[in-house]
């Protein structure tokens, strides 16, 4: 995920930060800051201390300044983005709604829910409008209940087809 920030005094600041390994990189004023340990760059002999991620917003500080990069996501972001994960871990772990809408559980359950999780704070992150943030969380939620419901017809087709 790549957030460009201008600052009057520093100029483009480009941060970067894989959202599957979490690796990071900073950029600021087209010349790349060297990192010298997992949250501390130096640039031009300054060092700056990073804090936080993509989940809980990233701060720069450049000596007393505090810059802030990236806005962590409002309560209705953080609620779309862990829903699909609770929705499938919950659904499919129940027999009886399971016997309703049969979805996966389990650990493939879990890794839909979690992998729609990050495609939902990804494409929320890139929205501006807060209707269109909501519309592509409940999109991401209905795409991984199909995905785990087309899994588990899969998985049951199997099952009945090998009995």
């Amino acid at each position: 995920m790549r957030e460009v920030f201008n600052h009057p005094t520093y100029g483009e600041i480009v941060y970067d930060e894989n959202i599957w390994t979490g690796a990071k990189t900073l950029t600021i004023g087209g010349a790349p800051a060297f990192k010298t340990s997992k949250k501390i760059f130096v640039f031009n002999g300054e060092q700056i201390i990073l804090t936080g991620n993509i989940l809980t917003g990233v701060k720069l500080k450049i000596g007393d300044e505090t810059i802030k990069i990236v806005k962590a996501p409002s309560w209705y972001e953080t609620v779309l983005i862990i829903l699909p994960f609770v929705f499938i871990m919950v659904w499919g772990s129940s027999p009886a709604l399971c016997s309703i809408f049969p979805i996966i559980g389990g650990a493939i359950g879990g890794l839909i829910g979690a992998v729609a999780a990050v495609v939902s704070l990804v494409l929320m992150k890139k929205a501006q409008s807060p209707v269109k943030k909501i519309l592509i969380g409940l999109g991401v939620l209905a795409g991984a209940i199909f995905t785990a419901f087309i899994v588990a017809y899969i998985l049951l087709s199997l099952l009945v087809s090998a009995v």
